[in-house]
Parts: structure tokens; C-alpha cells; sequence
């Protein structure tokens, strides 16, 4: 793809090439596809003739194209050119009209960004990203799901990575699953519901889980390209006036329609069925129902010519509707849907898709057998093209499934024989590729290599090494620990004007100092993430002191207490190592000890509680309802102590001999 210059438009009525278009409001640069952000400028006191005469200066004022948004609004102007050099054509042609200083690094800069974020690009089809709480797991899972999805976007602000985070998940090309202990194969991948039909009756389906159903989207998704087709959108099987050829499916065929009889029953837009529908049997109400209530807008419809083949493909493309003129060839059939039919004219047999099984004589009913990729599957060996070839991507779009929590779930029971197939090479369309028979559907079923699958996990739930083996080997696993250096800078000050105090709280000392003493008292698993502390950090960042001390205040009131009360299974004694509320004053520990040396008054002579008089000690987390309590935790001092000596040897000796 070329590279383009890319400006934005604001709406006040420039001209430029016969076509209204609004002020340039700033200009970008746009490499394969991707917008890059050098610098806003504001160029709408630049006249069309100078904006002209540096377009005709770089040659490129044939080839201009409009880019509409979905009012039919211009929104930018695109002009596409060769260059080995971009960033000194850019640089030259901003010169020529502007006054501005654009300078050649800001755009070289971005250039070698976008370089560098496709080699990281290449990363592997299987991912789990691990490390403890905090460490912004969840965060990077964002970044590489978008860089494995579409590795050509670029990004330079977080707002514009979560924007295209958000369109890709709306598009489905990202999804998103959490494990847990109950999760298993009939959830991931597929298994039997149970609906009630019309006659009161149970019945089972085959329901697919999330991951063969994104398996289904990535293997067709050259073909899905004008959102017609909905990938997860149901099959039909349509007769109209019977499997023959016959004037009414000839007329539907060529007006995109498809229309059905027993045009007495009304409208069955409304609640209410009229005593003709009441008589009719079972399967003309399931034909009436199905076809005026059932079928959506997406799903796919095969017109039947005979008990075995079909002669034509649609999709759904509107609402239905009641006429009660009828059609001009039967003036009964007064039930319509919109139907596209995308081929017409053909004789496929769908024996083999359905099961062996032909079609049965019910007018309409959905073909559980089959889905919409089996559908397009299919059709492609028979060298059938649903879609125009224009609109064709003609290349598969990356998918990727994201799974939280990974660990959590018992992986021999969630993925089962499909654990090997998500290995690289045995993926479909490698040179040792598997397929495999699904137990309920007894459809074959293979991992397309266009899907990527991310895992998070958390270290402090369950160790790296007690994973499943099975997974271990099929993963690719990248740590993600602690990082304090992202705090280093980042100071909280607190002013007490009342005592006459001022204190500078660094959060970078404060979290190294917490982590060194957890990963002694227990293990580097179970560290503090710097993510704990990033609202702090943004605070300060924006000088909003005070409101970054009560923050600082409340992650250590809601968080990492509680978190270290699971870590440490409520030993306090630990808790208060890590808190360094031995190395406090009294007045400034968040956890008190009493220690109780004679516990007659409390239990009388022969207590038999303290068997070695070595007494008992008694801790207490200060609490939030206690006026008393809450001014030390709204003390400075008790953070600054947590990396801070604050009282002597002498006077730690003393707490420790209490």
C-alpha cells in the first residue's frame, strides 16, 4: 500500500476538486494502512490555492481521494504517492505552505515506531502471560491481542490502543473467556442445551462453546466481508411452493425475497393467532413461526430444488413483513422476508453436510447439522463464491481468544483432544495438520493457524510449575513481574499545615522496599505489582497532591492489607515485617501487639492457654471506624517509616524484648 498524506476535515464548507469538504484540521501521515499523529496543525487560515499549489508540487493532486464516514460526510482527504523517503516529502510540502516548524525527527521518530512495533509483532500463536497481582497482566493482554489481530495499527496514545481494542472485540475478532474450577468442554468448546419447543416438549441442541465458534469465524473470515453474513447466525432450509420449478420461487429468486403461504393466519407481527392458524397442523405453524420469527437478519438460507440439493444461497437482509396482496404468482403467499441471494441457478448436494440425511417436507426449519462455516466451507470446494470477488478480502484477518485466569481451570477437562491441535504445526492448513471428530456434533474439526490464543495468569493462585504439562508444552510463557522503576519520579507530598509538617512519600523506595521483604518471607511470586500504585502515580503526575496521598491511603486500605492477609494466611507477625511496624513507634503501626504475660485475670489459675509462659500476643489492624485509628493512617509518617527508619536500634530492641 502506498504511503498517503491524510488530512482531517472540520465542516465549513471548503471545495476542493468539485467536492465539498469542511477546514483541514490537521494533518497525519498514513503507512499501510495505519495513521500516524506527527503533529496537529491548524491549517485552516491556509488558502485552497496555497493547499493546492503544495499538493501539485509533490505531483500527487491527480490521485486525491474522499474518505466518508457513515453520514456520507467527508471526513479525511487522502493522497497516496511513492516515496522511499516519506518523512522528507512530508517535511518539504509543510514548508511550502506553512510557516509552522515540523520537524524531521517528530516524523522519523514515528516511522521508526512503526517499524519496531511489527517486529514485535511476531510473537507466538500461543501466549500466557504470568506473574502476580498487579503487574499489569490485563493491560499488556490489550496491547498484544490488538498487535496479533492487526499488526499494521499504531498507536500513540493508551486512549487510541483501547479504541481499537474495543472495535475489534465489537467486530468479534476478539473474545474474551475466563477459567474456573466448574468451566469445562461443553462451555469452551461444544456440548448439548436443552430448549423447550412449542409443543412443551424437551429438546437438545448442539451449542457451541467460544472457542470452536471463533475457530468457525477465523477459517472463513476471507470470505465473511460485507457483514451480511452473520458467522454465528443459524442455516435454514427454505421450500418455495414446493422443490420444483415454479413461477412464485422464480419471481422471489429475482426480486431477493423469499415468501411463504397460508396467507389467512394475518399478520404474525402481532400476539395474537387467529382460529386458521390454530387448525393448522404442527409443522405449517413450526414452517410459520420459524419464518416470521426465527430467522434473522445474517443468517443464511438454502433454497431447496430437491430432497437432497439446493439451487439457491441468501442471506437474511431484513425484517419480515405481511402483505396481504400476496405475490403476483400466488396471491396466498403473503408472508415475505428479504432475502439476498447471494447464487442462484446451482444443484449442490447436501447430503454429506446434513448427516446423510435429505431434507425433510416441513416448508422451513432451521438445519441443525450444519453451520454457517460449515456452509462456506463447503460451498468452497464446490468452487462457490457467496460474496462479490471485489468486496473479498481475499486474506485471512487474525483472530485472537483471550483467556483469563488460565491457570484456574482444569485444562484436561476444558480443552480435551483439542489440546493437541492448537499447536502450531498441527494447525490447520500446516504440513502436519490434524483434524478431529467432535464428540456431539461428530463434525470435523481443526485450529486455523490465523488464531492466536492469549492466557493470563496469576502466580500468587497457583505456581508456574504446578500447571498442566500438556499446556506448558504448547505455550509460549512470558513473565511479567513487578516494576518499580515505572514509579521512580514519582513522589507523593503531604503538607500538614495543623502540625506543621511536610512529607515526600516515594513510591518507587516504597514498593522495592515491600517487595524485598515479601520475596524473603515468602517468595517473588507473591510480590506487589507496580499497578497497585499507578492511580497514585497518575495523581501526582497531574499535581493533585492530596488527592494522591488519600489514594496512596486507600490502596493500602483496600488492597495490599488484604492481600497480604491471604498471602500470609493472617500470620500478623509477618504482615507487620513486611509493613515495618517493628521499625515504627507505636503510634505510627498500622497492626498493634498486646502481649498478655499473665492470663489468670482472664481465665483463673488452672487456664492451661499459655502451657510454656512464653504468653500470648494479640494483633489488631487499626480500624477505620476508630477516630484514633483513622488519624494514623491518614499519617504520612506511617508510609514514610514502611522504607524509612524512623526510630533507633535501641528502640527496636525494646519493641521486640515488649
Amino acid at each position: 500500500m502506498k504511503p498517503c498524506l491524510l488530512f482531517s476535515i472540520r465542516n465549513n464548507g471548503e471545495t476542493v476538486k468539485g467536492t465539498t469538504i469542511g477546514g483541514f484540521g490537521e494533518v497525519r501521515f498514513e503507512l499501510s494502512g495505519s495513521r500516524l499523529n506527527f503533529k496537529k496543525l491548524n491549517l485552516d487560515n491556509i488558502s485552497k490555492e496555497k493547499f493546492i499549489e503544495g499538493l501539485n508540487n509533490l505531483k500527487i493532486f491527480q490521485d486525491i481521494n474522499f474518505e466518508k464516514d457513515k453520514n456520507n460526510n467527508v471526513s479525511f482527504i487522502r493522497f497516496p504517492f511513492d516515496s522511499k523517503d516519506a518523512s522528507a516529502i512530508i517535511k518539504g510540502w509543510l514548508d511550502l505552505i506553512n510557516s509552522n516548524d515540523i520537524c524531521e525527527e517528530i516524523i522519523q521518530s514515528d516511522l521508526e515506531r512503526k517499524e519496531s512495533k511489527k517486529i514485535e509483532v511476531n510473537m507466538s500463536r500461543n501466549a500466557i502471560l504470568y506473574g502476580p497481582p498487579g503487574t499489569g497482566k490485563t493491560y499488556h493482554t490489550i496491547e498484544a491481542a490488538v498487535r496479533a489481530t492487526e499488526p499494521e495499527f499504531v498507536w500513540q496514545t493508551r486512549e487510541e490502543l483501547k479504541a481499537e481494542y474495543d472495535h475489534l472485540v465489537t467486530e468479534k475478532r476478539i473474545r474474551f473467556v475466563t477459567f474456573h474450577q466448574s468451566y469445562g468442554y461443553e462451555e469452551f468448546v461444544e456440548g448439548l442445551s436443552a430448549e423447550v419447543a412449542e409443543d412443551k416438549s424437551v429438546i437438545y441442541k448442539i451449542k457451541k462453546g467460544v472457542f470452536k465458534s471463533i475457530c468457525e469465524d477465523a477459517s472463513v473470515s476471507e470470505l465473511d466481508t460485507n457483514q451480511k453474513i452473520n458467522s454465528n447466525g443459524r442455516v435454514w432450509k427454505l421450500s418455495i411452493e414446493g422443490a420444483h420449478q415454479n413461477a412464485t420461487k422464480k419471481y422471489c429468486l429475482e426480486h431477493n425475497m423469499g415468501a411463504i403461504g397460508w396467507g389467512d393466519t394475518g399478520d404474525l407481527n402481532l400476539e395474537e393467532r387467529n382460529e386458521y392458524f390454530s387448525e393448522l397442523g404442527s409443522n405449517d405453524q413450526n414452517s410459520l413461526n420459524n419464518f416470521t420469527n426465527e430467522m434473522t437478519i445474517g443468517d443464511l438460507v438454502l433454497c431447496i430444488d430437491s430432497k437432497r440439493t439446493v439451487e439457491a444461497i441468501g442471506v437474511v437482509s431484513g425484517e419480515y413483513i405481511y402483505d396481504e396482496a400476496g405475490l403476483p404468482t400466488r396471491d396466498d403467499y403473503c408472508h415475505h422476508l428479504p432475502i439476498n441471494w447471494l447464487v442462484t441457478g446451482v444443484s449442490i448436494d447436501f447430503m454429506a453436510l446434513n448427516d446423510n440425511k435429505q431434507f425433510s417436507l416441513q416448508t422451513c426449519y432451521p438445519l441443525f447439522r450444519m453451520n454457517v462455516a460449515d456452509v462456506l466451507n463447503y460451498l468452497q470446494t464446490k468452487d462457490i463464491v457467496l460474496l462479490d470477488k471485489e468486496n473479498s478480502r481475499g486474506t485471512k484477518q487474525n483472530y485472537v481468544l483471550i483467556i483469563d485466569e488460565i491457570n484456574r481451570g482444569n485444562i484436561s477437562k476444558i480443552f480435551g483432544e483439542l489440546i493437541t491441535l492448537i499447536e502450531p504445526s498441527k494447525r490447520e492448513g500446516q504440513t502436519e495438520s490434524l483434524q478431529l471428530t467432535l464428540p456431539y456434533s461428530g463434525k470435523p474439526f481443526s485450529v486455523p493457524d490465523n488464531l492466536y490464543i492469549i492466557g493470563t495468569m496469576n502466580t500468587a493462585d497457583r505456581s508456574l510449575t504446578m500447571m498442566d504439562t500438556a499446556l506448558r508444552r504448547r505455550f509460549e510463557f512470558k513473565e511479567m513481574m513487578p516494576e518499580p522503576k515505572l514509579l521512580a519520579g514519582s513522589i507523593v507530598e503531604h503538607n500538614d499545615k495543623d502540625n506543621d509538617t511536610y512529607t515526600k512519600i516515594d513510591l518507587f523506595a516504597l514498593l522495592t522496599k515491600l517487595n524485598e521483604r515479601i520475596e524473603v518471607l515468602f517468595d517473588r511470586e507473591h510480590t506487589l505489582g507496580h499497578a497497585f500504585f499507578m492511580p497514585v502515580k497518575e495523581l501526582v503526575d497531574a499535581d493533585e497532591q492530596e488527592a494522591a496521598f488519600e489514594e496512596l491511603v486507600h490502596v493500602f486500605q483496600n488492597k495490599i492489607i488484604p492481600l497480604l492477609q491471604e498471602y500470609f494466611f493472617d500470620d500478623w507477625e509477618k504482615i507487620r515485617l513486611v509493613l515495618a511496624d517493628n521499625q515504627k513507634p507505636d503510634a505510627l503501626q498500622l497492626i498493634t501487639k498486646t502481649e498478655y504475660k499473665d492470663l489468670t485475670e482472664l481465665f483463673g489459675k488452672q487456664n492451661n492457654v499459655d502451657l510454656y509462659g512464653e504468653g500470648i500476643v494479640q494483633y489488631r489492624l487499626r480500624s477505620l471506624e476508630n477516630e484514633d485509628d483513622k488519624r494514623v493512617w491518614q499519617d504520612p509518617q506511617v508510609y514514610l517509616g514502611m522504607y524509612q527508619t524512623l526510630i533507633t536500634e535501641t528502640e527496636q530492641l525494646e519493641q521486640g524484648s515488649m
